[in-house]
Protein backbone atom coordinates (compact mmCIF):
# COMPACT_ATOMS: atom_id res chain seq x y z
CA UNK A 1 0.00 0.00 0.00
CA UNK A 2 1.42 3.81 -0.92
CA UNK A 3 0.98 6.97 -0.45
CA UNK A 4 -0.83 7.28 -3.56
CA UNK A 5 -2.79 4.00 -2.80
CA UNK A 6 -5.53 5.79 -1.36
CA UNK A 7 -8.45 7.90 -2.75
CA UNK A 8 -8.04 11.58 -2.25
CA UNK A 9 -11.05 11.40 -0.04
CA UNK A 10 -9.42 8.74 1.85
CA UNK A 11 -5.98 10.42 2.20
CA UNK A 12 -7.89 13.43 3.83
CA UNK A 13 -9.95 11.56 6.09
CA UNK A 14 -7.00 9.37 7.90
CA UNK A 15 -5.03 12.57 7.89
CA UNK A 16 -7.88 13.83 10.02
CA UNK A 17 -8.92 10.68 11.80
CA UNK A 18 -5.69 8.37 11.61
CA UNK A 19 -3.41 7.28 14.41
CA UNK A 20 0.18 7.23 13.68
CA UNK A 21 1.80 6.08 16.51
CA UNK A 22 2.90 9.15 18.43
CA UNK A 23 -0.14 10.90 19.25
CA UNK A 24 0.54 10.65 23.00
CA UNK A 25 2.78 13.76 22.99
CA UNK A 26 0.80 15.95 20.38
CA UNK A 27 -1.29 19.11 21.14
CA UNK A 28 -4.02 18.37 19.39
CA UNK A 29 -5.56 14.42 19.01
CA UNK A 30 -7.01 12.98 15.70
CA UNK A 31 -11.19 13.41 15.44
CA UNK A 32 -13.32 11.02 17.12
CA UNK A 33 -15.78 9.07 14.59
CA UNK A 34 -18.60 11.36 16.24
CA UNK A 35 -16.60 14.42 15.42
CA UNK A 36 -15.80 13.51 11.95
CA UNK A 37 -19.62 13.05 11.63
CA UNK A 38 -20.00 16.07 12.73
CA UNK A 39 -16.97 17.71 10.55
CA UNK A 40 -18.56 15.72 7.47
CA UNK A 41 -21.76 17.55 8.21
CA UNK A 42 -20.32 20.55 7.80
CA UNK A 43 -18.50 19.77 4.70
CA UNK A 44 -21.79 18.56 3.00
CA UNK A 45 -23.41 21.89 4.08
CA UNK A 46 -20.46 23.69 2.21
CA UNK A 47 -20.69 21.22 -0.55
CA UNK A 48 -17.30 20.32 0.06
CA UNK A 49 -15.84 16.60 -0.21
CA UNK A 50 -12.65 15.93 2.00
CA UNK A 51 -9.89 16.14 -0.51
CA UNK A 52 -11.04 19.76 -1.05
CA UNK A 53 -9.58 20.66 2.48
CA UNK A 54 -6.37 20.56 0.10
CA UNK A 55 -7.33 23.33 -2.13
CA UNK A 56 -7.48 27.07 -2.01
CA UNK A 57 -11.32 27.35 -1.88
CA UNK A 58 -11.78 24.77 0.81
CA UNK A 59 -8.87 26.23 2.96
CA UNK A 60 -10.49 29.08 2.87
CA UNK A 61 -14.04 27.64 4.00
CA UNK A 62 -12.34 26.33 6.98
CA UNK A 63 -12.49 29.77 8.63
CA UNK A 64 -15.89 28.89 9.53
CA UNK A 65 -15.36 25.44 10.70
CA UNK A 66 -16.24 26.34 14.06
CA UNK A 67 -19.85 25.56 13.36
CA UNK A 68 -18.82 22.24 13.49
CA UNK A 69 -17.72 22.88 16.80
CA UNK A 70 -13.74 22.39 15.50
CA UNK A 71 -11.11 24.67 15.98
CA UNK A 72 -9.66 25.50 13.13
CA UNK A 73 -5.95 25.35 14.25
CA UNK A 74 -6.53 21.05 15.16
CA UNK A 75 -7.99 20.62 11.41
CA UNK A 76 -4.65 22.63 10.25
CA UNK A 77 -2.61 20.43 12.51
CA UNK A 78 -3.85 17.08 11.73
CA UNK A 79 -4.21 17.95 7.93
CA UNK A 80 -0.02 18.69 7.92
CA UNK A 81 0.73 14.93 9.57
CA UNK A 82 1.73 13.94 5.46
CA UNK A 83 5.01 12.80 7.12
CA UNK A 84 3.31 10.78 10.24
CA UNK A 85 0.86 9.07 7.38
CA UNK A 86 3.38 8.13 5.02
CA UNK A 87 5.43 6.51 7.58
CA UNK A 88 2.29 4.48 8.97
CA UNK A 89 1.08 3.26 5.69
CA UNK A 90 4.82 1.98 4.85
CA UNK A 91 4.92 0.16 7.92
CA UNK A 92 1.10 -1.14 7.58
CA UNK A 93 1.91 -1.73 3.86
CA UNK A 94 4.52 -4.41 5.11
CA UNK A 95 1.83 -6.23 6.44
CA UNK A 96 -0.90 -6.31 3.49
CA UNK A 97 -2.60 -3.64 4.89
CA UNK A 98 -5.06 -1.51 3.20
CA UNK A 99 -7.16 1.56 4.15
CA UNK A 100 -10.48 2.79 2.97
CA UNK A 101 -13.24 5.57 4.04
CA UNK A 102 -17.03 5.91 3.84
CA UNK A 103 -16.49 7.89 0.52
CA UNK A 104 -14.90 4.77 -1.21
CA UNK A 105 -16.66 2.47 -3.99
CA UNK A 106 -15.05 -0.22 -1.70
CA UNK A 107 -16.69 0.33 1.53
CA UNK A 108 -19.19 -1.98 2.93
CA UNK A 109 -22.70 -1.29 1.89
CA UNK A 110 -23.70 -3.04 4.79
CA UNK A 111 -22.02 -0.99 7.33
CA UNK A 112 -23.43 2.45 5.76
CA UNK A 113 -27.10 0.45 5.38
CA UNK A 114 -27.61 -0.51 9.26
CA UNK A 115 -25.59 2.38 10.73
CA UNK A 116 -26.23 5.19 8.52
CA UNK A 117 -23.94 8.30 10.18
CA UNK A 118 -22.72 5.63 12.71
CA UNK A 119 -20.33 3.64 10.28
CA UNK A 120 -16.71 4.28 10.93
CA UNK A 121 -15.13 7.24 9.12
CA UNK A 122 -12.19 4.66 8.31
CA UNK A 123 -11.93 0.90 7.89
CA UNK A 124 -8.27 -0.70 8.29
CA UNK A 125 -8.29 -4.09 7.02
CA UNK A 126 -6.21 -7.31 5.05
CA UNK A 127 -7.45 -9.60 2.74
CA UNK A 128 -9.98 -9.72 0.38
CA UNK A 129 -12.08 -6.71 0.49
CA UNK A 130 -15.01 -7.96 -2.06
CA UNK A 131 -15.90 -10.58 1.23
CA UNK A 132 -17.19 -7.51 2.83
CA UNK A 133 -20.22 -7.86 0.79
CA UNK A 134 -20.78 -11.30 1.45
CA UNK A 135 -22.94 -11.13 4.70
CA UNK A 136 -23.90 -14.24 5.94
CA UNK A 137 -23.85 -15.69 9.31
CA UNK A 138 -21.85 -13.42 12.83
CA UNK A 139 -21.03 -16.22 15.39
CA UNK A 140 -20.99 -14.26 19.10
CA UNK A 141 -20.34 -15.68 21.87
CA UNK A 142 -17.93 -15.85 25.05
CA UNK A 143 -14.02 -15.92 25.40
CA UNK A 144 -14.26 -18.39 28.08
CA UNK A 145 -17.00 -20.77 26.05
CA UNK A 146 -16.72 -24.65 27.15
CA UNK A 147 -15.19 -26.64 25.25
CA UNK A 148 -18.74 -28.82 23.89
CA UNK A 149 -19.54 -24.80 23.02
CA UNK A 150 -16.45 -24.23 21.19
CA UNK A 151 -17.08 -27.53 18.93
CA UNK A 152 -20.45 -26.87 18.77
CA UNK A 153 -19.24 -23.45 16.94
CA UNK A 154 -17.12 -25.25 14.53
CA UNK A 155 -19.71 -27.71 13.07
CA UNK A 156 -22.09 -24.97 12.66
CA UNK A 157 -19.09 -22.54 11.30
CA UNK A 158 -18.63 -25.61 8.87
CA UNK A 159 -21.66 -25.75 8.03
CA UNK A 160 -22.02 -22.18 6.96
CA UNK A 161 -18.98 -22.84 4.29
CA UNK A 162 -20.18 -25.99 3.34
CA UNK A 163 -23.87 -24.20 2.24
CA UNK A 164 -22.47 -21.02 0.59
CA UNK A 165 -23.10 -19.03 3.65
CA UNK A 166 -20.37 -16.40 5.10
CA UNK A 167 -18.81 -16.20 8.68
CA UNK A 168 -18.38 -13.23 10.49
CA UNK A 169 -16.59 -13.26 13.31
CA UNK A 170 -15.05 -11.43 16.48
CA UNK A 171 -11.39 -12.31 16.06
CA UNK A 172 -10.83 -12.88 19.27
CA UNK A 173 -10.06 -16.06 21.28
CA UNK A 174 -12.85 -18.50 22.36
CA UNK A 175 -16.04 -18.45 20.13
CA UNK A 176 -14.32 -15.72 17.28
CA UNK A 177 -11.08 -18.07 17.08
CA UNK A 178 -13.48 -21.43 16.96
CA UNK A 179 -15.72 -19.50 14.50
CA UNK A 180 -13.07 -18.75 12.29
CA UNK A 181 -11.24 -21.99 12.27
CA UNK A 182 -14.80 -23.64 11.18
CA UNK A 183 -14.85 -21.77 8.35
CA UNK A 184 -11.81 -21.14 6.96
CA UNK A 185 -10.91 -25.24 7.62
CA UNK A 186 -13.96 -26.05 5.47
CA UNK A 187 -12.88 -23.50 2.60
CA UNK A 188 -15.31 -21.11 3.30
CA UNK A 189 -15.83 -16.86 3.31
CA UNK A 190 -14.85 -15.85 6.76
CA UNK A 191 -14.95 -12.12 8.34
CA UNK A 192 -12.86 -11.16 11.36
CA UNK A 193 -13.42 -8.11 12.58
CA UNK A 194 -10.88 -7.36 15.13
CA UNK A 195 -11.01 -4.59 18.24
CA UNK A 196 -6.98 -4.70 18.08
CA UNK A 197 -3.40 -5.85 17.14
CA UNK A 198 -4.67 -5.81 13.23
CA UNK A 199 -1.24 -5.91 11.88
CA UNK A 200 0.09 -8.21 14.10
CA UNK A 201 -2.81 -10.70 13.30
CA UNK A 202 -2.70 -10.17 9.61
CA UNK A 203 0.63 -11.94 9.71
CA UNK A 204 -0.01 -15.02 12.33
CA UNK A 205 0.64 -18.12 10.02
CA UNK A 206 -3.01 -19.09 10.58
CA UNK A 207 -4.38 -16.12 8.46
CA UNK A 208 -2.07 -16.24 5.89
CA UNK A 209 -3.66 -19.21 3.50
CA UNK A 210 -6.95 -17.83 4.02
CA UNK A 211 -5.83 -14.04 3.00
CA UNK A 212 -3.71 -15.86 0.30
CA UNK A 213 -5.96 -17.34 -0.76
CA UNK A 214 -9.03 -14.88 -1.31
CA UNK A 215 -11.25 -16.53 1.57
CA UNK A 216 -10.15 -13.90 4.69
CA UNK A 217 -10.68 -10.51 5.32
CA UNK A 218 -9.35 -8.93 8.55
CA UNK A 219 -11.40 -5.60 9.12
CA UNK A 220 -10.76 -3.04 12.25
CA UNK A 221 -11.78 0.55 12.74
CA UNK A 222 -9.51 0.95 14.76
CA UNK A 223 -5.86 1.83 14.90
CA UNK A 224 -4.29 -1.14 13.13
CA UNK A 225 -1.43 -1.41 16.11
CA UNK A 226 -3.61 -0.76 18.79
CA UNK A 227 -3.26 -3.10 21.75
CA UNK A 228 -6.43 -4.39 23.69
CA UNK A 229 -9.14 -2.25 24.55
CA UNK A 230 -12.04 -3.35 26.37
CA UNK A 231 -13.74 0.12 24.91
CA UNK A 232 -12.30 -1.06 21.71
CA UNK A 233 -13.99 -4.66 22.10
CA UNK A 234 -17.67 -3.47 22.85
CA UNK A 235 -17.51 -0.93 20.21
CA UNK A 236 -16.88 -3.44 17.14
CA UNK A 237 -19.88 -4.94 18.03
CA UNK A 238 -22.29 -3.48 16.06
CA UNK A 239 -20.10 -3.81 12.92
CA UNK A 240 -19.96 -7.59 13.34
CA UNK A 241 -23.83 -7.52 13.95
CA UNK A 242 -23.82 -5.05 10.84
CA UNK A 243 -22.02 -6.90 7.73
CA UNK A 244 -24.01 -9.75 8.34
CA UNK A 245 -27.36 -11.01 7.20
CA UNK A 246 -28.12 -13.02 10.64
CA UNK A 247 -26.24 -13.30 13.80
CA UNK A 248 -26.14 -16.46 16.21
CA UNK A 249 -25.25 -15.71 19.85
CA UNK A 250 -23.61 -19.11 20.96
CA UNK A 251 -23.56 -18.28 24.85
CA UNK A 252 -23.66 -15.07 26.54
CA UNK A 253 -23.73 -14.16 30.24
CA UNK A 254 -26.43 -12.51 32.08
CA UNK A 255 -26.64 -9.05 32.60
CA UNK A 256 -22.82 -7.97 32.02
CA UNK A 257 -20.17 -8.79 29.42
CA UNK A 258 -19.56 -7.61 25.80
CA UNK A 259 -21.89 -10.95 24.39
CA UNK A 260 -24.67 -9.63 26.42
CA UNK A 261 -24.33 -6.18 25.92
CA UNK A 262 -23.91 -6.47 22.05
CA UNK A 263 -26.83 -8.76 21.66
CA UNK A 264 -28.88 -6.29 23.23
CA UNK A 265 -27.75 -3.21 21.01
CA UNK A 266 -28.64 -5.28 18.27
CA UNK A 267 -31.99 -6.65 19.64
CA UNK A 268 -33.02 -2.95 20.21
CA UNK A 269 -31.16 -1.84 16.62
CA UNK A 270 -32.96 -4.60 14.82
CA UNK A 271 -29.57 -4.58 12.36
CA UNK A 272 -30.71 -8.32 11.77
CA UNK A 273 -32.71 -11.21 13.27
CA UNK A 274 -30.66 -12.63 16.34
CA UNK A 275 -30.76 -16.56 17.11
CA UNK A 276 -29.77 -17.16 20.48
CA UNK A 277 -28.27 -21.11 20.56
CA UNK A 278 -31.20 -23.15 23.07
CA UNK A 279 -30.45 -24.62 25.07
CA UNK A 280 -27.30 -23.18 25.66
CA UNK A 281 -24.41 -23.25 28.78
CA UNK A 282 -24.54 -19.26 29.08
CA UNK A 283 -27.37 -17.95 31.78
CA UNK A 284 -27.82 -15.13 29.57
CA UNK A 285 -28.98 -17.08 26.54
CA UNK A 286 -32.59 -17.57 27.61
CA UNK A 287 -33.44 -14.19 28.87
CA UNK A 288 -31.89 -12.91 25.08
CA UNK A 289 -34.70 -15.37 24.05
CA UNK A 290 -37.49 -13.82 26.29
CA UNK A 291 -36.02 -10.08 24.49
CA UNK A 292 -36.56 -11.10 21.34
CA UNK A 293 -34.10 -13.48 20.58
CA UNK A 294 -35.21 -16.91 17.96
CA UNK A 295 -34.45 -19.74 19.64
CA UNK A 296 -31.74 -21.78 17.73
CA UNK A 297 -32.56 -25.34 18.29
CA UNK A 298 -30.61 -26.46 15.13
CA UNK A 299 -28.92 -29.75 16.04
CA UNK A 300 -26.00 -30.74 13.37
CA UNK A 301 -26.10 -33.92 11.57
CA UNK A 302 -29.88 -34.64 11.96
CA UNK A 303 -30.83 -34.56 8.04
CA UNK A 304 -31.66 -30.86 8.17
CA UNK A 305 -29.43 -28.21 6.19
CA UNK A 306 -28.31 -24.72 7.77
CA UNK A 307 -30.13 -22.77 5.59
CA UNK A 308 -32.92 -24.75 5.59
CA UNK A 309 -33.47 -23.86 9.70
CA UNK A 310 -32.87 -20.58 8.80
CA UNK A 311 -35.66 -20.41 6.41
CA UNK A 312 -38.10 -22.15 8.04
CA UNK A 313 -37.50 -20.33 11.73
CA UNK A 314 -37.19 -16.86 9.60
CA UNK A 315 -39.28 -14.03 11.16
CA UNK A 316 -41.77 -12.03 9.12
CA UNK A 317 -40.73 -8.30 8.48
CA UNK A 318 -43.86 -6.91 7.34
CA UNK A 319 -44.70 -9.67 5.25
CA UNK A 320 -41.13 -9.97 3.86
CA UNK A 321 -39.30 -12.99 5.44
CA UNK A 322 -35.56 -12.55 7.29
CA UNK A 323 -33.84 -14.43 4.42
CA UNK A 324 -35.05 -11.37 1.75
CA UNK A 325 -35.07 -8.75 4.76
CA UNK A 326 -30.87 -8.04 4.88
CA UNK A 327 -31.30 -7.82 1.24
CA UNK A 328 -33.22 -4.44 0.45
CA UNK A 329 -31.83 -1.60 -0.42
CA UNK A 330 -34.72 0.62 0.18
CA UNK A 331 -34.68 3.14 3.05
CA UNK A 332 -35.33 1.48 6.19
CA UNK A 333 -37.12 2.07 9.04
CA UNK A 334 -36.27 5.71 10.17
CA UNK A 335 -34.37 6.20 7.04
CA UNK A 336 -35.98 9.75 5.31
CA UNK A 337 -35.93 9.97 1.74
CA UNK A 338 -33.39 12.42 1.66
CA UNK A 339 -31.32 10.14 3.93
CA UNK A 340 -31.80 7.94 0.90
CA UNK A 341 -30.72 10.49 -1.74
CA UNK A 342 -27.63 11.47 0.32
CA UNK A 343 -26.38 7.72 0.82
CA UNK A 344 -26.66 6.94 -3.31
CA UNK A 345 -24.60 9.96 -4.20
CA UNK A 346 -20.97 9.07 -5.72
CA UNK A 347 -17.65 9.97 -3.98
CA UNK A 348 -18.79 12.94 -1.65
CA UNK A 349 -19.44 12.31 2.26
CA UNK A 350 -23.22 12.72 1.83
CA UNK A 351 -23.69 9.20 3.69
CA UNK A 352 -23.53 11.81 6.91
CA UNK A 353 -27.35 12.48 6.23
CA UNK A 354 -26.93 16.20 5.80
CA UNK A 355 -30.72 18.00 5.77
CA UNK A 356 -32.59 18.10 2.44
CA UNK A 357 -31.91 21.96 2.63
CA UNK A 358 -28.33 21.62 2.25
CA UNK A 359 -26.52 22.80 -1.05
CA UNK A 360 -25.17 19.73 -1.89
CA UNK A 361 -28.39 17.68 -1.79
CA UNK A 362 -29.52 20.79 -4.14
CA UNK A 363 -26.78 21.42 -6.71
CA UNK A 364 -25.74 18.94 -9.59
CA UNK A 365 -23.25 16.21 -7.86
CA UNK A 366 -19.53 16.88 -8.64
CA UNK A 367 -17.96 14.74 -10.30
CA UNK A 368 -14.98 12.59 -8.98
CA UNK A 369 -11.44 13.40 -9.32
CA UNK A 370 -9.39 11.28 -11.81
CA UNK A 371 -7.61 8.87 -9.12
CA UNK A 372 -10.61 7.86 -7.58
CA UNK A 373 -12.75 5.41 -8.76
CA UNK A 374 -16.13 5.75 -9.88
CA UNK A 375 -18.90 4.46 -6.52
CA UNK A 376 -21.00 1.72 -7.51
CA UNK A 377 -23.01 3.01 -4.96
CA UNK A 378 -24.78 5.04 -7.99
CA UNK A 379 -26.15 1.89 -9.23
CA UNK A 380 -27.14 -0.06 -6.88
CA UNK A 381 -28.55 2.15 -4.30
CA UNK A 382 -30.06 5.03 -6.74
CA UNK A 383 -32.76 2.57 -8.07
CA UNK A 384 -34.21 0.72 -5.09
CA UNK A 385 -34.21 -3.08 -6.03
CA UNK A 386 -37.66 -4.56 -5.00
CA UNK A 387 -38.31 -6.47 -1.72
CA UNK A 388 -38.52 -10.66 -2.34
CA UNK A 389 -41.77 -11.42 -2.83
CA UNK A 390 -43.59 -14.82 -3.50
CA UNK A 391 -43.58 -15.52 -6.92
CA UNK A 392 -47.92 -16.52 -6.64
CA UNK A 393 -48.24 -12.91 -5.38
CA UNK A 394 -47.32 -11.32 -8.40
CA UNK A 395 -49.22 -10.46 -11.39
CA UNK A 396 -47.93 -12.28 -14.42
CA UNK A 397 -47.70 -9.21 -15.97
CA UNK A 398 -45.07 -8.01 -13.64
CA UNK A 399 -43.21 -11.13 -12.76
CA UNK A 400 -39.59 -10.92 -13.62
CA UNK A 401 -39.04 -14.39 -12.92
CA UNK A 402 -38.92 -15.83 -16.34
CA UNK A 403 -36.55 -12.62 -17.82
CA UNK A 404 -33.99 -14.32 -14.45
CA UNK A 405 -34.19 -17.82 -16.32
CA UNK A 406 -33.82 -16.84 -20.02
CA UNK A 407 -30.18 -14.46 -18.54
CA UNK A 408 -29.45 -17.55 -15.92
CA UNK A 409 -29.37 -20.06 -19.11
CA UNK A 410 -27.05 -17.82 -20.75
CA UNK A 411 -24.89 -17.14 -17.99
CA UNK A 412 -24.47 -20.98 -17.07
CA UNK A 413 -23.91 -21.83 -20.38
CA UNK A 414 -19.87 -21.65 -19.07
CA UNK A 415 -20.38 -24.05 -16.52
CA UNK A 416 -21.71 -24.16 -12.93
CA UNK A 417 -21.60 -20.45 -11.04
CA UNK A 418 -21.94 -19.88 -7.29
CA UNK A 419 -25.09 -18.16 -5.56
CA UNK A 420 -22.85 -14.72 -5.57
CA UNK A 421 -21.77 -15.51 -9.16
CA UNK A 422 -25.10 -15.12 -10.22
CA UNK A 423 -26.19 -12.44 -8.16
CA UNK A 424 -23.21 -10.43 -9.56
CA UNK A 425 -23.76 -11.42 -13.33
CA UNK A 426 -26.97 -10.60 -13.12
CA UNK A 427 -26.86 -7.42 -11.04
CA UNK A 428 -28.99 -8.54 -8.70
CA UNK A 429 -29.34 -8.72 -4.85
CA UNK A 430 -28.51 -11.51 -3.18
CA UNK A 431 -31.59 -12.45 -1.33
CA UNK A 432 -33.35 -11.37 -4.87
CA UNK A 433 -30.68 -14.74 -6.58
CA UNK A 434 -30.86 -17.11 -3.77
CA UNK A 435 -34.99 -16.97 -4.10
CA UNK A 436 -34.72 -17.18 -7.61
CA UNK A 437 -32.81 -19.99 -7.96
CA UNK A 438 -34.46 -22.11 -4.78
CA UNK A 439 -37.38 -21.79 -6.67
CA UNK A 440 -35.48 -22.89 -10.37
CA UNK A 441 -34.08 -25.61 -8.49
CA UNK A 442 -37.71 -26.74 -6.96
CA UNK A 443 -39.03 -26.12 -10.55
CA UNK A 444 -36.23 -29.20 -11.92
CA UNK A 445 -35.21 -26.02 -14.15
CA UNK A 446 -31.47 -25.68 -12.41
CA UNK A 447 -29.83 -28.05 -10.95
CA UNK A 448 -27.76 -27.61 -7.62
CA UNK A 449 -24.37 -29.38 -7.11
CA UNK A 450 -23.03 -29.43 -3.51
CA UNK A 451 -19.48 -29.36 -2.21
CA UNK A 452 -19.37 -26.00 -2.86
CA UNK A 453 -22.69 -25.15 -3.58
CA UNK A 454 -23.10 -24.36 -7.21
CA UNK A 455 -25.66 -24.00 -9.69
CA UNK A 456 -25.80 -26.15 -13.43
CA UNK A 457 -28.16 -26.41 -16.46
CA UNK A 458 -29.81 -29.59 -15.71
CA UNK A 459 -30.95 -32.08 -18.27
CA UNK A 460 -33.85 -29.90 -18.68
CA UNK A 461 -32.94 -26.62 -19.54
CA UNK A 462 -34.75 -25.93 -22.79
CA UNK A 463 -36.89 -24.89 -19.72
CA UNK A 464 -34.47 -22.17 -19.28
CA UNK A 465 -35.44 -20.26 -22.71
Amino acid sequence: MSHQALSADTEIVLLLCGRFGGERHEPYQPLSAREYGEFAKWLNACNLRPADLMTEGGREQLQAVQEAKLERTRIDFLLGRGTAMALALERWSRGGLWVMSRGDAEFPKRLKRHLKHAAPPLLYGAGNKELLDIGGLAIIGSRDATEAALEFTREVAALCAREGMGVVSGGARGVDAAAMQGSTEAGGHTIGVLANDLLKTSVNRQNRLGLQEGRLVLVSPFYPEAAFNAGNAMGRNKYIYALSDRALVIDSALGSGGTWEGALEALSHKWVPLYVRTPGNGAGNAALVEKGGIAFTYAPGQGQGLVEFFERAAPATNGVSEAAHPQQSLPSDGESPCEAEANSAVGAVVEEHAPCSEPLLNQPKKSAPSDIAPSMDTGSNAVPIPVVTPVSAVPASLDMYADFLVKLASALIAGPLSEEDVAQRLGLEKGQAKAWLRKAVDLGQVEKLKKPVRYARSPQASLLG
